[in-house]
């Protein structure tokens, strides 16, 4: 019998709407995000919400409120915070809660409570997962389950679908590079994040951009570094390196000719699955289920549809979400800085117990043929979860699998 996959569902990212006006925009936006939430909430058990304090959560519990309101019922909030660290977003889930009525919950996740739970977590993950924000997720979830709420709105989706993340200046600077109102985006674009304190412009980010209006030599110059590091300063075993480089190496990165393309990229390919499947996980490790009002179907494909300038303008992001919801406290909805869910990673890799997990990581996966021999030697080194400078928390991470 002959079988085969067909993919029953895509997005269409290459035909642009440009004759529907901003005003339209935003108001067909709002009715699809509200009729989203309102179908989220429908539940026989209760229904609660995470709160980070960035955009997109930040919007859902402030929906929930307005929808709930003279209702008697309370939102439950559960959010993770980290008392004394720069990227903490505790003061901005204040400003919410402030606004709203929920009902809010933290915990507070740290390096003893990593070790503690890293042989649970790794046995719901089932592969190893890119930093500690992943940890920090669990504990949400795990918060949720104490406080007996079984369904949690979420606002994960957003940052792909309508460019959240600050790497989407490149593909946008080069699909309207050819526009006459390039000159003053980017002129925008440097006014607003010069003074940024997390995602601020650097020449490196400033060279990005100029390199992206050049031909694309971006990812074959990529994966030619990458190879020769390799071959330089291993990390891989040989043999197990050259099974692999191609699937390693050739995936995309920011090669793309506009951000539409992007998004799609991120949203169907590679970065959202990856997001969904941890949360999966997460919530089913504490028999909790997660709902993603920024999914809904119709409102994507609706989004998708607009001009790029609708997602990036006037240096911000996520341009038409900030225009439409003036629900959201202006604190929060005109936040220029962007932080990704992020825990002191950096401090719990400097905990010498923590060290001492990782070398043991180390040794395992050397044991195995997955780790070049040299890197056992190699010490171990502390960086932030969105840093990329070391390879020493995936290392820490795959050698905890083999444990579960």
């Amino acid at each position: 019998m002959d079988m085969s996959i067909t993919k029953y569902y895509d997005i269409d990212w290459k035909h642009i709407d440009h004759s529907i006006n901003i005003d339209k925009a935003k108001q067909q936006f709002e009715e699809l995000f509200y009729t989203s939430v309102k179908r989220r909430l429908r539940s026989d058990v209760a229904v609660g919400s995470s709160l980070s304090g960035g955009l997109d959560s930040s919007l859902v519990v402030c929906v929930i409120d307005e929808l709930r309101k003279g209702t008697g019922q309370k939102q439950n909030t559960f959010s993770a915070v980290f008392p004394g660290y720069k990227k903490d977003e505790r003061r901005f889930m204040d400003i919410v809660l402030t606004k709203t009525d929920a009902c809010p919950h933290f915990v507070t996740p740290d390096d003893q409570g990593l070790i503690q739970d890293l042989e649970k977590l790794s046995w719901h993950q089932e592969e190893p997962y890119v930093s500690a924000s992943i940890y920090a997720q669990y504990c949400v979830m795990r918060l949720a389950k104490e406080n007996n709420t079984t369904v949690l709105l979420d606002g994960q989706g957003a940052d792909e679908i309508m460019a959240g993340y600050h790497h989407y200046y490149l593909p946008f600077f080069k699909g309207i590079k050819k526009d006459t109102g390039y000159a003053r985006q980017l002129m925008r674009y440097n006014e607003l994040h010069q003074a940024n304190p997390i995602n601020g412009i650097t020449k490196k980010s400033m060279g990005d951009i100029v390199r992206s209006l050049s031909p694309s030599l971006i990812r074959p110059a990529k994966k030619l570094r990458n190879l020769y590091i390799q071959s330089t300063s291993p990390i891989l075993n040989k043999d197990f390196f050259h099974q692999y480089k191609h699937e390693v190496f050739d995936t995309p990165g920011n090669s793309f000719d506009s951000l539409n393309e992007s998004l799609y990229n991120s949203t169907l390919k590679y970065g959202l699955q990856q997001l969904l499947r941890y949360a999966d996980r997460n919530s089913m490790a504490h028999s909790r289920e997660v709902r993603l009002p920024f999914l809904y179907h119709e409102m994507v494909e609706f989004l998708f549809r607009l001009p790029e300038t609708y997602k990036i303008n006037e240096g911000w992001t996520k341009w038409i979400m900030r225009e439409t919801f003036s629900i959201l406290p202006p604190e929060i909805r005109w936040r220029v800085d962007k932080i990704g869910y992020e825990p002191p990673q950096k401090t719990w890799m400097e905990n010498e117990a923590v060290k001492q997990q990782i070398r043991e990581s180390k040794e395992k996966l050397v044991k195995a043929n997955y780790l070049h021999s040299r890197q056992s030697d190699k010490n171990v080194v502390a960086v932030d979860a969105a840093e990329m400078t070391d390879s020493s928390w995936q290392q820490f991470m795959a050698g905890s699998l083999l444990n579960s």
